[in-house]
């Protein structure tokens, strides 16, 4: 049976509650999906300079909070990234023109995000706020990824900004 009107109205205001809130706070993320099919890495490391991603698709974010790294001494030195834990509309993400969504979030989690001027790859994408059958937002967390590890693909153009020294 088909939601009716009030269920459909209050969510229709939803979104439109959560896009007035970005609109004031004005946060907005470089979403990089990545292209499996136009990858031709090693199956078993997921290394090499042939992974692709699609061109960043610009999407706004609700609320992004950091959480940065405590000071962690270990045999390898001090090594420290940071986290970012975010919220965002899911009607806006699904409705912007990133290339093939996937809804449950699986797929997401070898894209890449830029915030802030720095990269981070997606650790975490989950829709959330269920009504009925619709999702009213998508809570995800990112993990900052450093320069050095940014090595392989530091040859991608889209990726030119968030490489140390250029």
């Amino acid at each position: 049976m088909p939601p009716d009107r009030r269920l459909l109205r209050d969510i229709r205001s939803a979104y439109q509650g959560m896009d007035r809130a970005q609109l004031e706070q004005g946060e907005w993320v470089q979403w990089f999906r990545f292209n499996p099919s136009a990858t031709t890495s090693d199956p078993t490391y997921s290394t090499g300079p042939q992974r692709a991603w699609y061109p960043p698709i610009t999407v706004p974010v609700w609320l992004g909070e950091y959480q940065r790294a405590p000071k962690n001494f270990d045999d390898d030195g001090m090594y420290l990234v940071d986290q970012v834990h975010g919220v965002m509309s899911y009607f806006a993400f699904f409705s912007s023109t990133i290339i093939d969504p996937d809804t449950t979030g699986q797929n997401h989690l070898n894209d890449r995000v830029g915030y802030d001027g720095r990269l981070f790859g997606v650790s975490s994408f989950f829709p959330r706020g269920r009504t009925a059958s619709y999702f009213l937002t998508i809570s995800f967390s990112m993990i900052e990824i450093m320069a050095e590890d940014l090595a392989e693909d530091a040859a991608i153009p889209m990726f030119q900004p968030y490489v140390v020294g250029s």
